[in-house]
């Protein structure tokens, strides 16, 4: 009877640990819409890193969208907006989606991912030299060192490498 409370015991600890550790990603993007619309132009971010006042701020400004012109048929921008607005950060149960919100007082609507509290305290160590490397197109260009961005997995031990001088690519290494 021991040995099964005991092996009972270490499978529940290995499942609970195991559904930790894949609570604390983004789950993937299953809506294909957002993938190819979005993903034609930029990585197409995961809803959970945004509120739902700021989904709707950036829905709500197309056609114009930062300093592009994006054109969607109605039906095309309601199907998005509904999948963002399901899965917003203020919707999501996971803990990558609370540590997004965790900093953002109530009434901040963000519509850039970069001007979140979270993003700029996991960005602030990386030197201004880092942002004019030709391989960075811009802050949200998250795919340059996240590698694994496009499946949720975005923590320093998930394929994170970082541009670094003559070309070469490094691994971060959190102090």
């Amino acid at each position: 009877m021991s040995r099964f409370l005991i092996a009972a015991f270490a499978t529940i600890s290995i499942a609970v640990a195991a559904g930790a550790a894949a609570d604390d990603r983004f789950p993937s993007i299953s809506n294909e819409a957002l993938r190819s619309e979005c993903g034609d132009c930029h990585i197409a971010y995961q809803p959970q890193m945004l509120p739902q006042r700021s989904w709707r701020k950036l829905m709500d400004a197309l056609p114009k969208h930062f300093d592009e012109e994006l054109s969607l048929d109605e039906e095309t921008k309601q199907h998005l907006l509904r999948y963002l607005l399901d899965n917003a950060a203020d919707k999501s149960k996971v803990d990558a989606a609370r540590k997004f919100l965790r900093d953002l007082s109530p009434g901040d609507t963000p519509i850039r991912i970069t001007d979140t509290p979270r993003w700029k305290d996991k960005h602030h160590e990386l030197p201004k030299s880092f942002w004019s490397d030709p391989r960075v197109a811009t802050k949200g260009d998250c795919a340059v060192c996240h590698t694994e961005a496009a499946r949720g997995l975005y923590d320093d031990d998930d394929g994170l490498r970082v541009p670094g001088p003559n070309e070469s690519w490094r691994r971060w290494e959190d102090d």
